[in-house]
Formats: C-alpha cells, sequence, structure tokens
C-alpha cells in the first residue's frame, strides 16, 4: 500500500529509482559494508587486545635462561645438532618448599576468613538499617517519648498504656481466646500486675528577708522525700468513700514493704520508697480508676519521678523480663 501510494504520488519514473536505491543499499550494506566492518574490527581487536602468556608469577621461580634437561631427557624438536661430547650441567627448576605451601594456604584460608565476616557485617548492617526505619516510620502518636507536660502523660496512660496491658481483639476482630494475663502484643504474659510508683518532694516555706513569701519546691533527693501518708487529692481528711485501689496510692510505702531497690535517673538517684497504684482487676476499672486520679491530681507539680515496673514471661523462649 506504501509503495501504491507513493506510486500514485510521484509517478512511475521516481517509484522505480526509489525502489533500484533502497534494493542497492540493502543488499549492499548486507554483502559488503557489514562484512568489511567486521573484518576490520577483527584484525584491529587480534593486533591490539592479544593475551599475554606470561605469567609473572610463575616467572619468580623459573628462569627460561637456567632451564636444562636431565641426563634421561631431551628436547622433543631440537634445532642444535646433537653431539656425543656435549655434557648438560642438570640444573632443578626451584620449586615451593612445604613451608612456604603452608604459609601460602594459611594466607588464602585468612583472606577467605577475612571476606566472609566482612559480607556478614554488611549484611547485619543492613538488617539494622532496614530494622530502623521500619520501627521509627511506624512511631505512635502517643508515643512515650512525645510526652512533655503532665496532661501528655495522663493522655499516654490513659490511651496508649492501659489498652495494651491486655491482650486485645486480633486483626481480624476476633476476641483473644486463652490469653487471659498477656499483654496486647500477645507473646507475653504479665506475671502479677503492673504497678506504677511515684516519689515526691514535700512542700517547704522559704523565707526571704524573714517573710514567708510563698512554697517552695526542691529537686528530688533523699533528704526532700515526702514521707507521709495522704487521703485521696493529697488532703488530710476527706468526706467522700474512695475504694481500696485509690486510697492505697496515696499511702506511702518503704522499699522494704514493696521490695523493691533504689533508680539511678538521668538528673538523680530515686529511692525505691514511693506511692504506688497497683493496675489490678478488669480493664474497664482500670481505665475507671486512672480517670480517677486524674481528677485527684495523684500526679502534680511535686511530682518528681514516675516509675512503672512490670515483670514479663515469653513461653515460646522460655524468658523472663523485668520493666
Amino acid at each position: 500500500m506504501f509503495i501504491i501510494a507513493r506510486g500514485i504520488e510521484f509517478g512511475d519514473d521516481k517509484t522505480q529509482k526509489w525502489l533500484i536505491s533502497i534494493l542497492s543499499g540493502f543488499f549492499s550494506s548486507i554483502f559488503l559494508t557489514q562484512p568489511l566492518k567486521i573484518i576490520g574490527l577483527t584484525i584491529f581487536f587480534a593486533f591490539c587486545c592479544q593475551n599475554s602468556y606470561d605469567d609473572k608469577e610463575a616467572n619468580e621461580y623459573l628462569d627460561n635462561n637456567q632451564l636444562a634437561l636431565d641426563n634421561d631427557e631431551e628436547y622433543l624438536h631440537s634445532f642444535k645438532k646433537k653431539s656425543i661430547f656435549t655434557y648438560r650441567q642438570p640444573i632443578r627448576v626451584d620449586r615451593l618448599n612445604e613451608t612456604e605451601i603452608n604459609h601460602a594456604r594459611n594466607e588464602r584460608l585468612k583472606e577467605i576468613h577475612m571476606w566472609s565476616m566482612i559480607k556478614e557485617l554488611l549484611l547485619y548492617l543492613c538488617f539494622i538499617t532496614v530494622l530502623y526505619i521500619i520501627i521509627y516510620s511506624n512511631r505512635d502518636l502517643n508515643s512515650f517519648l512525645q510526652i512533655t507536660t503532665i496532661d501528655d502523660y495522663w493522655n499516654w496512660l490513659e490511651n496508649n498504656f492501659i489498652t495494651n496491658i491486655r491482650a486485645q481483639q486480633w486483626y481480624n476482630n476476633d476476641p483473644p481466646r486463652n490469653l487471659s494475663g498477656f499483654i496486647n502484643d500477645k507473646s507475653n504474659r504479665l506475671i502479677g500486675w503492673a504497678t506504677m510508683r511515684q516519689l515526691r518532694v514535700k512542700s517547704t516555706l522559704c523565707q526571704v528577708q524573714n517573710e514567708i513569701i510563698s512554697t517552695c519546691q526542691y529537686d528530688y533527693n533523699f533528704y526532700n522525700e515526702d514521707k507521709y501518708s495522704y487521703k485521696p487529692g493529697w488532703k488530710n481528711s476527706i468526706t467522700q468513700n474512695y475504694s481500696s485501689a485509690i486510697s492505697q496510692s496515696f499511702q506511702y510505702s518503704t522499699s522494704q514493704d514493696l521490695d523493691t531497690y533504689s533508680y539511678i535517673g538521668e538528673h538523680g538517684t530515686y529511692s525505691g520508697n514511693g506511692y504506688v497504684y497497683e493496675f489490678r482487676g478488669r480493664l474497664v476499672d482500670l481505665q475507671s480508676n486512672l480517670s480517677l486520679l486524674h481528677q485527684l491530681e495523684w500526679i502534680n507539680n511535686q511530682t518528681r519521678a514516675i516509675i512503672i515496673q512490670l515483670t514479663l514471661y515469653n513461653p515460646n523462649v522460655q524468658l523472663f523480663t523485668s520493666v
């Protein structure tokens, strides 16, 4: 169709010349131009890219000028005329002895081991990189690291922490059957119950020019630690009745009672004493108690440290963990 269209457009004479030009160029390229190119490239690579047959490593031990035959050997092709009076001094070729062979073998084994360690290290670094990317690209908005105020801490407790110390529904909304006592990762079982312990400083009076002007709160130390027991709301007396868990959280306990130890933190060393709330009971009761503690200002400006402690057991690896 293309040739017919061109023939109608240009006429028979021009079309025939055009066809002859195309066919002659096509066949001349196949039978003349391309073969000449191939032959030229072959000659070029044959002369310019020859492989050297000289073995440099072998030449260190072999000297062509000193190669000689034993008395019972002769060259296969000899151009010199043999003579019965010719005596050839036997010269041995220098070869690697057993010590040199063992040394070369040990060096090669060390090199193989070194590259194996480098490969393993690179794979480990790739694994760590991928792991960090996965972890830090899926950070929770209620993450503990983003807490800056007391309200942020309560928000984290009520919306993030409390829901994760009990096994919740699966990804397909199936109930967590046979997972009583497990936390939300469904792999670790909670041993006993989690506790939240706070350390406080007592309110002391500051005197300036013999006048009482304000109430001061100092940094925490063993001498400024508040060791008094209070009623809910940090009061000395109340008219409303509260549950035992709420009332107990305002009672001071010693490290001997709690079986706890001192903790060295970023801003100081904290004793094993304090006011403790125990996360015991149903999830609904825990959420209600946290909301009530928030209203009673269990954490306020006298609080200097909050320590949450729990013990976990992973039955898959049979490992106990204290957090």
